[in-house]
């Protein structure tokens, strides 16, 4: 989901406040790859975006 989403940022579709959270993910899951020190809030608020952005496949 993380890498799927920073492929939106700089497209528009994301807004700042989006785009730098999606990226500070990225940064701090080594690309999605490590996800474990997500938060529940944050996990959350991801979910959000991946359903918004990309449906509902999960």
């Amino acid at each position: 989901m993380i890498a799927q989403l920073q492929g939106c940022a700089g497209t528009g579709d994301l807004t700042p406040w989006e785009e730098q959270f999606v990226r500070d993910l990225g940064a701090w899951t080594q690309g999605g790859r490590d996800t474990r020190n997500v938060t529940a809030k944050q996990a959350t608020v991801l979910e959000r975006l991946y359903r918004q952005h990309f449906g509902d496949d999960e």
